[in-house]
């Protein structure tokens, strides 16, 4: 007979946040108790009563100051209004899924939607959705429910997180069919409940018979039954292996086991080595008795006794209908095969764990190892939720997802035990390559530990964004101290300096709007754009790079400012000066018209100089307009009359050209005549 379990099967994420929650306060100084059954499971509310975690069934039942525990299945707002008002402390189990469930109802309501909830009446997760509707909202779990609903504009769909997809679907079909509107559909069925209900679907088409098991007042587990039903005629529903009916299996070579949501591994693991083993028992009561005794699944930490040896392993015996295998291997990891042969003794008691089970074999593989790891569990300190501690953990492998080959994270030996590093909280970046942390030893923090289900979590990110914090601190300490060093320095160098002086300084920055120069240690200087050349539109990236040096004169000090202007400009001569220097005052040159103004003409010595020749410098005689008498483009004799260098101006005169080329003619003629030359100045004094 062979046992095949479905892919999605048993506690889903909001179960075992609900389980761990509450196992969490197992121990505590104050007492705890569930407001009614944590979830449909009555062996797990068993197991929590045992622990000290009791089940109240209302809220008159708790006292000032005691824990109370809310289900998975959640609960209405006056619950959570009551239990303040009770002064009692709250650890909410409500599963997430639930919670939206709860919030998107009250939204409906608030947002003048009439609320529909598709799901079981009775079931408490269906009963707090509509505590969540203020009241306003209707159940559908039957097509003739629908008739009783009023009309409406609007209606909101919120469906409870365990119901079926298939008859989801049907009822929304119908409802919207009856009920013509305009309709806010949330499905809001968990997708661990899907994957559930598909797989188990799956399977029972595969299989010979189905056991489903799970609480029979389990809404999700009599889902399951009900679904695989469709697929295969042979369907038990159990609430744990004592329910198994030997007979039921006959004939059947392959059988399929799913389970509800609120269903431990450890039934899960139970049944299905039970299954596997039913074929050897003369008769299932013996199984059962067998049962009473010793529970062997995988996982199990069972005492043992070596029985036999050989070159492989040792044969132990702890009360089981078969005996149990122990590899050399697995035995120890530190001696050979050889050593354990010549050391162990029959006789010699151990710890060992189950890690394979199979009807095939005529015994259970075992491990010695791996209940040295377990028992070392015993000596891991709980932590408390919120709380992290410090630990050196070292890296033993790279863990992988089975079906995608994804990397998931790293396995670490932490406090003697296995633990795990997801991989999203082995560094803050994004790692290409795991392998590279196989062996090291690294420093982290435990996030998590759970004793109940032998889970430890570690982490480095906290770790290393504190050490990139401090990193950023230490450099901004740095930059600090560099930037005061620098103040002070430059305010020592500040008293030593006077405008018009040159100094030479070097480029620290270049700027768009111009160059950033250190002058003395400490002190920077700018050289406005406007200041680094005399011809305009130079840039800074044209005159200088970062590290050169170059001669400025400090031009302006604001000492309460703390700035000082510089200028490479003022170290230059000025190329309209040097222009300007040939043409002399008095000279006469040839230039040519080039613009009228209202007041004259501007004439163009070179390619530098302009002048501008007054309208009463243009001719000799009385001039309205220089256009009048001038063109442009017309070359003429200009005199020049006055340069202003600071202004870069200069005044020209036609007229005093004319006027001096006219003396000049008269002065040639009197030098060359050979006419009178008797002096008569002394004859015309009389």
């Amino acid at each position: 007979m062979k046992v095949f379990v479905a892919e999605y099967a048993g506690y889903c994420y909001g179960v075992k946040r609900a389980v761990g929650l509450a196992l969490a306060q197992v121990g505590k100084d104050r007492s705890a108790a569930t407001l009614g059954p944590l979830i449909h499971n009555p062996q797990f509310i068993e197991e929590l009563r045992e622990k000290g975690i009791g089940c109240k069934n209302e809220l008159s039942e708790f006292k000032k100051g005691e824990k109370i525990i809310l289900r998975s299945h959640g609960v209405g707002p006056e619950i959570y209004k009551e239990i303040a008002k009770q002064d009692l402390e709250l650890v909410d189990a409500t599963c997430p899924n639930v919670k939206m469930a709860q919030q998107k109802a009250w939204q409906a309501v608030e947002d003048g939607y009439l609320p529909v909830i598709i799901g079981e009446k009775e079931h408490p997760e269906v009963k707090s959705i509509k505590n969540w509707t203020q009241n306003e909202g209707f159940v559908v779990e039957y097509k003739g429910d629908i008739g009783k609903l009023p009309f409406a504009d609007k209606y909101a769909v919120i469906v409870q997180t365990t119901f079926e997809q298939e008859r989801y679907e049907q009822l929304l079909s119908e409802l919207q069919r009856k009920r013509p509107g305009s309709y806010r559909v949330e499905n809001t069925i968990c997708h661990a409940t899907h994957e559930r209900q598909t797989a188990a679907l799956e399977l029972a088409g595969q299989v010979d018979a189905m056991v489903v098991i799970g609480g029979h007042n389990s809404a999700n587990t009599r889902h399951l039954a009900d679904i695989v039903k469709k697929k295969c005629n042979l369907v038990l529903h159990i609430e744990t292996i004592r329910e198994l009916d030997r007979d039921f299996f006959k004939g059947c070579n392959k059988i399929g086991i799913t389970a509800g949501a609120s269903t431990p591994d450890r039934l899960i693991k139970e049944a299905v080595v039970f299954m596997e083993n039913m074929e050897n028992m003369e008769s299932f009561e013996e199984l059962l008795e067998k049962e009473k005794g010793v529970k062997v699944y995988p996982g199990a930490v069972l005492d043992t006794e070596v029985i036999q040896k050989d070159k492989d392993g040792v044969y132990v015996a702890f009360g089981y209908m078969k005996e149990g295998f122990i590899p050399y291997n697995e035995w120890s990891t530190t001696q050979s095969a050889e050593e354990l042969f010549n050391t162990i003794e029959i006789g010699t008691k151990t710890e060992a764990k189950v890690v394979l089970s199979s009807g095939k074999e005529d015994f259970i593989r075992m491990s010695k190892v791996r209940a040295d790891r377990e028992a070392s569990w015993k000596n891991v300190a709980p932590l408390a939720e919120g709380e992290t501690r410090l630990a050196t953990v070292k890296v033993l492998r790279v863990i992988r997802n089975n079906k995608t080959k994804n990397i998931v994270g790293l396995s670490v030996f932490v406090e003697d035990v296995e633990g795990f590093m997801p991989a999203s909280h082995v560094e803050l970046r994004r790692v290409e390559d795991f392998d590279q942390y196989v062996g090291k030893e690294l420093q982290a923090e435990i996030i998590e530990v759970n004793l109940e289900e032998r889970r430890l979590v570690v982490s480095r990110r906290n770790l290393l964004r504190q050490e990139k914090e401090e990193r950023r601190e230490q450099r901004e300490a740095r930059i600090a101290a560099a930037r005061e060093a620098r103040a002070a320095a430059a305010e020592a160098a500040m008293e030593t300096i006077e405008e018009g002086t040159f100094v030479t300084g070097k480029v620290v920055k270049v700027a768009e709007f111009g160059l950033f120069v250190e002058i003395a240690k400490g002190l920077v200087g700018l050289v406005h754009s406007t200041e680094l050349s005399w011809e305009r539109g130079v840039k800074p990236a044209d005159v200088a790079q970062e590290g050169d040096e170059v001669q400025v004169m400090i031009k302006r000090i604001d000492k309460e400012a703390k700035r000082v202007g510089l200028s490479i400009k003022a170290t230059l001569d000025d190329p309209w000066k040097i222009a300007a220097d040939e043409f002399p005052i008095g000279q006469v040159f040839t230039g040519k018209v080039v613009k009228f103004l209202a007041f004259g003409a501007i004439v163009k010595l070179s390619d530098k100089i302009e002048g501008l020749v007054h309208v009463s410098e243009v001719s000799n005689e009385r001039v309205a307009k220089a256009e009048d008498v001038l063109e442009v483009g017309q070359e003429v004799k200009v005199m020049v009359l006055k340069v202003d260098y600071a202004a870069k101006k200069m005044g020209l005169s036609i007229a005093k050209a004319t006027q001096a080329a006219d003396e000049a003619g008269y002065e040639n003629y009197m030098g060359k005549s050979k006419g009178l030359t008797t002096d008569l100045s002394d004859k015309f004094e009389k």
